[in-house]
């Protein structure tokens, strides 16, 4: 009987997954919050706006070629 034999004829010792297998436990302090992500952001006002032209430019380009390859 080889050894590997052995560990799995005794399935009480041996954890499901020992990858899985917590070496610590954890605790994080639940008294203390976080800033709200709204107070967090680095956008500028007006900084983006201009995405919706863009995005309406490209899909009206797209659409003109899918109009041209297809006829």
């Amino acid at each position: 009987m080889t050894m590997n034999e052995q560990s799995r004829d005794n399935p009480r010792d041996a954890p499901l997954n020992p990858a899985l297998k917590s070496e610590t436990e954890t605790i994080y302090p639940t008294r203390e919050s976080s800033p709200a992500p709204v107070d967090t952001t680095s956008a500028k006002e007006n900084e983006g706006e201009g995405w919706p032209v863009i995005w309406l430019v490209v899909t009206a380009v797209c659409i003109v070629l899918a109009i041209y390859f297809l006829v």
